[in-house]
């Protein structure tokens, strides 16, 4: 049980470096970083996974604020669908994910496909 406060506290030490980092970007990149982090944090079936996402995407951002890129050049035109593919990654990894995986591998084994 300790191991899990422990674990949330880190989880919540990580979210605040996160905002901290966030507010450094240009103003483009702070609204896109912003929605979809609360998106993705409304939609995520694991949290705590997810605020192991937002570092990965700082850095990207970074990266592409420091390059002059636009940052609809990093995420593309349709941010939710960016989003929808990083919590993919993230949700393969959970129970969750892999329960669904199975299933849809049995459903195709049993028809055939």
């Amino acid at each position: 049980m300790l191991d899990k406060f422990k674990d949330l506290r880190e989880q919540k030490k990580a979210y605040k470096e996160c905002v901290k980092r966030s507010k450094a970007l240009p103003n483009d990149y702070r609204e896109v970083y912003n929605i979809a982090s609360r998106y993705m944090l409304n939609f995520s079936t694991n949290d705590s996974s997810v605020i192991n996402l937002f570092p990965e995407m700082l850095d990207m951002f970074e990266m592409g604020a420091a390059e002059g890129r636009d940052v609809l050049e990093i995420v593309g035109n349709d941010v939710m669908a960016f989003c929808d593919g990083l919590l993919e990654d993230v949700s393969a990894q959970t129970w969750t994910g892999k329960m669904r995986a199975k299933m849809n591998e049995s459903i195709h084994k049993k028809l055939g496909r």
